[in-house]
């Protein structure tokens, strides 16, 4: 059996020449969640075969950075969130709700990553399919990551340019579509920058703002992804 990560989205490497099945799908690969709410997923058998699915959490540190990295909860701390059921079996072609429910508030929006994996079962069933022949098909067990968006409860969206900086002095991660940088005229540059920006998170901007001009930032927030906000800084 081989097993491949999806981590946000499906990344297949070349596989041999025979025809290649997944056995889950999971929708949607994101979303978000404020404290004394629920969010859903929904866990897909793509097998004819019965099998059972495990959920895995990880806390996901420095975020939408070349330092990003995922990491089990410290030993005693206090568990931000539960996913229920934790481990469920599916039967062959069937699909399951799975709910991701903050068990305590956070003071800045956080970022974890919920992965689901076909496992063994009671009966140490095996719920990938194996390679029986030249032809046959390869079954292949894949690993869904499903970033989770914990939101605070009084979010708030701040921002500040320190040099050719923005910085995020916010509670709320900023999903930076595009940056315009403005001189005294009023005549505009504009940079598409797609990045998100967590809390205390920076990034370098494409040129250096002018004195006497402004800098307009378009972004977006968790909450409601599909508006856009812009909001002006000036150096």
């Amino acid at each position: 059996m081989i097993k491949i990560c999806l981590a946000g989205a499906l990344l297949l490497a070349l596989l041999p020449a025979a025809p290649a099945l997944a056995n889950l799908n999971v929708h949607p690969m994101r979303v978000h969640v404020e404290a004394g709410k629920t969010a859903t997923v929904r866990v897909h058998s793509q097998s004819p075969q019965p099998q059972y699915v495990q959920a895995t959490v990880k806390r996901i540190l420095d975020p939408a950075t070349d330092h990003e990295q995922e990491v089990d909860e410290a030993v005693g701390a206090v568990t931000v969130m539960a996913v229920t059921p934790g481990k469920f079996g599916l039967a062959g072609g069937g699909n399951r709700l799975v709910r991701i429910i903050p068990l305590r508030a956070v003071e800045e929006e956080t970022a974890f990553r919920v992965y689901f994996e076909g496992v063994r079962g009671s009966d140490d069933s095996d719920p990938g399919v194996t390679v029986q022949g030249a032809n046959a098909t390869l079954g292949v067990s894949l690993v869904w990551g499903v970033l989770v968006n914990v939101l605070p409860a009084d979010g708030r969206v701040e921002m500040q340019l320190e040099g050719d900086r923005l910085v995020n002095r916010g509670s709320l991660r900023l999903g930076i579509n595009q940056v315009q940088d403005c001189d005294a005229d009023g005549a505009c540059i504009t940079h598409e920058v797609k990045r998100s920006l967590y809390p205390g998170a920076a990034m370098t901007l494409p040129f250096v703002p002018q004195s006497g001009g402004r800098v307009d930032i378009d972004y977006r927030l968790s909450r409601a992804g599909y508006r856009d906000h812009r909001h002006t800084l000036t150096p």
